[in-house]
């Protein structure tokens, strides 16, 4: 038995060696230098570089190096670094990773690099390069020889100027702010109005700088602009009042105008009832600012609207992440990239800079954050008020049994008579109510004894009622067959008593859909957990976010019956 264990073991053995030399004649070994020599960096083509903006697209310097030996033919990561004069590379500036023995970089390229570590515009300073090689990261890079240069950057970012006229108010605080494009150049889209005089100032005041019809002449200006024949030498404006963008050269005293739109900018979320009708719209005040007023609702979502439209350019979280916000502004991290308001519902000023990634805001008016009606038919008691739903943007409303001839008014707290909201302090009442001219300034109901649907807007300051229903007035089927658009929906039929229908209806198998109760408003939906009297066998909820339904049956058109009475969902 031993003998038999000791040839198996003389066998594998022998095997063992013939693979061992087998492996040595098939790979070559490879014997890293103990002493890598540095490669070397050639200089620059010139010992100073004076930076311009219009040559920022070209490049700075065609930088070329050799290969270091590391003793076999080794595949070479070579980093081109900067650093200032007085630095020492321990935090370098890459402007440029490759594997070739070259590297071009712009002038934008590296201008703005020396901006970003703190290099004064128009104000030359030393910079040095060098070349970093790697071939594994368990190899110690080696370095070139450093190559310095003086480089005098130019300013990236310049300042813009401002048209102060008749458009404007001659107001200061209403200035069109004219955006740079560069050295002397800018561009703005405002008012112009005809007959209305303006000039240009450097900054929004009446002692800086400023550039008129004088300064223009032997340039080039539009027909539009004429002589203002005045001690300021304003412009006037001789062409039709309306939008116009407007691009003005101070170094070639050139003027063009073109008939355009001003940009707009909305606020549509919780505060909005998410109703694209109800958008609050930001005015346009030149460069990328935007200011006016949004109710934002407290822990409400929330994003920004180029135009009052679900398909348009939006501004959410992300977009501002690296600029100015409020701290009651975070971030939702939902799909939509929203905001979440942490602060509390009210109407605010709202400031947006897109240019400077910038949101500010403060209180333009406050809302209530709880109503109560209480008055004749409750017994003037407060445990009696009928119970109102906040709507949003300081809009409330409830279902109320209403006598003829009752008086009553509005409280914000509970058994607190002197916070109170009397007829005097709505501008727009509803004409079934009227003014008591009591001492009280209470409201009194001239309409007939019912039960009534009353609705309070503390945005609008209005109040409204109307007889109360347990049915909507009208319904709208939205969802992929529709392309999620309100004007696509089918036409549907009121039977009456709660009951809709609509006929050859399309659905695609695996759709999903919902109902609504107005256009444009997604918050008043109708889902899957509506239909508590029983959905059709041919639909399903789909179980999302958004309470949709699906539509599981075979693709084709349908009779759609909704009977809100019963809560029931029928397709056929």
């Amino acid at each position: 038995m031993k003998l038999i264990n000791y040839i198996k073991a003389f066998v594998l053995l022998l095997v063992t060696s013939i693979i061992g030399m087998s492996c040595e004649e098939d790979f070559e070994k490879i014997t890293l230098k103990e002493e890598v020599t540095a490669n070397t960096l050639a200089n620059t083509s010139s010992e100073n570089y004076v930076f311009t903006f219009d040559t920022r697209s070209e490049v700075f310097n065609a930088f070329t190096w050799d290969a270091p030996d590391y003793g076999f033919d080794a595949s070479v990561t070579y980093t081109l670094q900067m650093d200032l004069g007085t630095g020492d590379f321990s935090s370098p500036i890459t402007l440029s990773t490759t594997q070739d023995l070259s590297a071009s970089p712009t002038i934008q390229v590296v201008n703005n690099a020396l901006l970003g570590l703190g290099l004064d515009p128009d104000v030359a300073a030393e910079v040095k390069f060098r070349v970093r090689s790697s071939v594994n990261t368990n190899v110690d890079p080696i370095y070139s020889n450093v190559v310095s240069t003086s480089i005098t950057p130019y300013l990236a970012v310049f300042p813009p100027i401002y048209i102060i006229g008749d458009a404007q108010g001659w107001d200061l605080g209403a200035a069109l702010e004219v955006s740079s494009t560069g050295p002397g150049t800018y561009e703005a889209i405002g008012m112009f109005i005809n007959g209305g005089k303006f000039r240009m100032f450097d900054t929004p005041s009446w002692d800086a700088e400023q550039w008129g019809w004088s300064y223009f002449e032997g340039g080039t200006v539009p027909g539009t602009l004429i002589s203002g024949e005045d001690n300021d030498s304003n412009f006037i404006f001789d062409g039709t009042s309306g939008v116009y963008k407007i691009v003005i050269n101070l170094n070639s005293k050139t003027i063009t105008m073109e008939e355009s739109e001003l940009p707009t900018l909305y606020v549509i979320g919780d505060g909005q009832g998410w109703n694209l009708q109800q958008a609050a719209s930001l005015e346009y005040l030149g460069g990328g600012k935007y200011e006016g007023t949004a109710v934002l609702q407290k822990d409400g979502y929330f994003r920004f609207f180029e135009k009052a439209d679900w398909g348009a350019t939006q501004y959410g979280f992300g977009f501002f992440a690296d600029g100015t916000l409020p701290e009651t502004f975070t971030q939702a991290g939902d799909n939509d990239d929203n905001f979440i308001f942490a602060g509390e519902t009210a109407e605010y000023l709202v400031t947006v800079d897109l240019d400077d990634f910038t949101v500010a805001i403060e209180v333009a008016s406050a809302y209530p954050t709880s109503l109560y009606l209480v008055g004749d038919d409750q017994g003037w008691n407060f445990g009696n008020s009928p119970t109102f739903t906040d709507l949003g943007g300081g809009t409330f409303e409830a279902t109320a049994d209403f006598t003829n001839g009752s008086t009553f008014r509005f409280f914000e707290e509970v058994d607190n008579w002197s916070d109170d909201y009397n007829y005097d302090y709505f501008t727009d009442v509803d004409s079934d109510l009227g003014a008591v001219g009591d001492g009280d300034g209470n409201f009194s109901f001239v309409a007939e004894t019912g039960k009534y649907t009353i609705t309070v807007s503390f945005s609008e300051k209005s109040v409204t009622v109307e007889p109360y229903s347990p049915y909507p007035s009208a319904v709208y089927l939205v969802g992929d067959d529709q392309g999620w658009s309100f004007g696509s929906s089918p036409t549907f039929t009121d039977l009456g008593n709660g009951v809709f229908e609509a006929t050859d209806v399309t659905f695609t198998n695996g759709s999903i859909f919902r109902f609504f109760e107005e256009v444009d408003n997604w918050s008043d939906s109708y889902g899957g957990s509506y239909f508590t009297g029983g959905l059709d066998e041919l639909v399903t909820a789909a179980n999302d976010n958004d309470d949709n339904i699906s539509f599981t049956g075979t693709t084709g058109t349908y009779k759609v019956t909704i009977d809100f009475e019963n809560k029931s969902l029928s397709l056929e």
